[in-house]
């Protein structure tokens, strides 16, 4: 009786171990998956330092005296910014502009959540062989002369809606502008030839070219971005780089924190700092009207 006694009691202690232990395991899940209790955000950027350094300058000390950890990953390509969304692997993305984020959502079922706008690093147009101002380069160009655009369906049309607006082609009506191909130029008045290449290759390619459409933020990287000819002026909104992040994320409050540190005052200090290449980028609306900056030094 007396060991029938101990083996019950021993029964029910092993029984209540494994529901406590269930119990503390569920609550520990509970609190490591708390939206409320999560205090590291690891946020992506492409490969080059453009929007990390931003990140790390004019963000990540912000987000610090919350008491958040930031943690950092360079991502190759953009199809894999939303492979390392839903994985997990990392919580926002900066980098990419809504123009393209709506092509991978049309044509590849791709979709994110996006954020923010932040200023941006914008087209050029680049020449070692012409200088002057636009109208003087206009002169100087003749029948057959190269010019270089980026071959990425987004930024293809945005090159030659960027030559458009600069007198040097023009497009087809009644066209989707920003799926234009060069197969859509109507009018060639200069007689250029037009070649789509990979944005990589433009600037290494510049001296066999008498015009190159550089990224800016390449042409930053190269230490050229002041000697463009003329850079986009009052780009469309849908070209201006951005903080994306996983649909059903948007209302976390760690999200919330993050755009708060965007638009705050100490944000815009280090961009408006001219010891740091943002300095020179081109401002968002919402940057523009919150805090009465101009865009001059983005020219």
């Amino acid at each position: 009786m007396y060991s029938m006694n101990i083996y019950r009691n021993l029964s029910f202690l092993c029984i209540a171990s494994v529901v406590l232990s269930a119990c503390s395991s569920n609550q520990q899940k509970t609190v490591e998956g708390s939206d409320d209790e999560k205090k590291t955000i690891i946020i992506s950027t492409s490969q080059k330092p453009t929007y990390a350094d931003m990140v790390t300058y004019a963000i990540q000390p912000i987000l610090e005296k919350k008491g958040y950890t930031i943690k950092m990953l360079q991502v190759a390509e953009t199809k894999l910014i939303f492979k390392v969304l839903n994985s997990g692997e990392t919580d926002v993305h900066v980098g990419g502009h809504k123009a393209a984020f709506d092509y991978l959502k049309k044509y590849g079922g791709i979709d994110v959540y996006t954020l923010i706008t932040v200023p941006s690093a914008h087209l050029g147009l680049f020449s070692d062989k012409l200088s002057g101002s636009m109208e003087d380069i206009k002169r100087q160009l003749k029948k057959g002369d190269l010019v270089l655009i980026p071959d990425d369906p987004t930024n293809l049309p945005r090159s030659l809606v960027f030559l458009e607006n600069l007198g040097l082609l023009k497009l087809k009506k009644d066209i989707n502008t920003f799926e234009a191909t060069e197969k859509d130029i109507a009018e060639n008045p200069y007689g250029l030839e037009i070649k789509v290449l990979n944005a990589g290759q433009i600037p290494r390619s510049l001296r066999s070219t008498t015009l190159a459409v550089i990224f800016g933020d390449d042409a930053d990287l190269l230490g050229i971005l002041d000697s463009a000819i003329i850079r986009e002026i009052n780009p469309d909104e849908q070209f201006m780089n951005m903080f994306v992040t996983k649909q059903g994320n948007e209302n976390k409050p760690w999200i919330r924190d993050l755009v708060e540190a965007i638009q705050s005052e100490e944000f815009k200090n280090v961009i408006e700092d001219p010891q740091h290449r943002f300095y020179k980028y081109w401002r968002p609306v919402w940057y523009v009207e919150k805090w009465g900056a101009t865009n001059d030094y983005a020219k």
